[in-house]
């Protein structure tokens, strides 16, 4: 396990992130360029695969390396965490649900399996200010293999 590590809030559930580690999100949507030619019930599917895409996560609640830990109240606002969304949706274990009600035959199983994207974190970005402008400091790149 490395030192240096952080935790983000996303999707209403907090997760730990570490550079060069995965991390599986369900419900996770695209937003989708709505072309003005095209009618909105019908999709163009494409069979060509996905580009990894970068997602930033602003919402950063702790920040640990080797030396020193910053802890937000609620949130960090000068940090922020950059991944790549890699292609694909991937299948989780099924989930079942089973309903039944004592003495009156009554038996239900449902089941679905949920759908969630997979992301890879790649850096920890510092936001630092200046006078004029506030540029962005990569405090942790994940390293290349």
């Amino acid at each position: 396990m490395t030192n240096i590590y952080s935790i983000i809030e996303s999707f209403g559930r907090q997760f730990w992130v570490e550079p060069n580690k995965f991390q599986d999100f369900s419900n996770f949507k695209l937003k989708r360029k709505s072309s003005s030619n095209s009618k909105p019930f019908r999709v163009a599917h494409s069979h060509e695969p996905e580009k990894a895409t970068s997602v930033f996560f602003d919402r950063v609640m702790l920040f640990a390396d080797e030396n020193n830990v910053h802890f937000g109240k609620p949130l960090l606002n000068n940090f922020r965490v950059e991944g790549s969304l890699l292609p694909g949706v991937h299948k989780k274990s099924k989930l079942l649900v089973f309903k039944m009600r004592a003495k009156k035959k009554f038996r239900r199983k449902i089941g679905y399996r949920v759908s969630s994207r997979r992301i890879r974190f790649d850096n920890i970005l510092q936001i630092v200010s200046s006078k004029n402008k506030s540029n962005l400091q990569v405090l942790v790149r994940g390293s290349e293999k």
